[in-house]
């Protein structure tokens, strides 16, 4: 499929609007990534300039501003670096988007979370993986909890606090002080 057929495909999947969280997690998407490169641009010129790469208050990837930062002065460390972080957009297209988009699950939210939700989150990377990888058994268990949740009365008791025609058993203290369980 040609670049012009999958942008045209888009904007009709866009515009059925059959999953709205689509747009808007494209739109944000849009808008992280476009800030995160213009925010290089910024600074690749400041370095042309100055001679000096500043990672301070970026978006970016965490790898990016270490590799970067092993030599601010360096042309090699900031072309890696610029290089590593073109890898990892396109390492990010071709395990979650086309992944997503083969099977049909939400793939710009997912591109999103994926991408940006370390940063967005305040959380590690890990636990943003492990949930992409593991989605189907966690919103397998949540879908569960909530029907459980649906279906609990309060009225009802629990199968562990019914009595189930057991003897019930109650203590009897003697004079010593020792106790003994007593039929009721």
């Amino acid at each position: 499929m040609s670049l012009k057929a999958s942008f045209s495909k888009e904007m009709a999947d866009f515009k059925t609007n059959k999953r709205p969280y689509e747009t808007a997690a494209f739109i944000i998407f849009m808008v992280l990534l476009i800030q995160q490169v213009g925010l290089l641009l910024v600074r690749f010129i400041g370095f042309i300039q100055n001679g000096w790469f500043g990672t301070g208050n970026l978006t970016t990837p965490g790898f990016f501003a270490r590799i970067i930062t092993i030599d601010n002065n360096s042309w090699a460390y900031v072309i890696l670096g610029l290089l590593a972080f073109v890898i990892y957009y396109v390492l990010i297209y071709k395990f979650v988007y086309r992944y997503c988009a083969h099977h049909g699950y939400a793939k710009w939210t997912w591109t999103l979370i994926v991408a940006f939700g370390p940063n967005i989150l305040l959380t590690s990377p890990y636990y943003i993986y492990a949930l992409y990888v593991f989605r189907p058994y966690v919103f397998r268990f949540v879908k569960r909890i909530v029907e459980e949740f649906k279906a609990y009365d309060p009225k009802q008791p629990f199968k562990e606090e019914q009595d189930d025609s057991e003897e019930k058993t109650t203590v009897k203290t003697t004079k010593r002080g020792a106790t003994e369980p007593k039929k009721a």
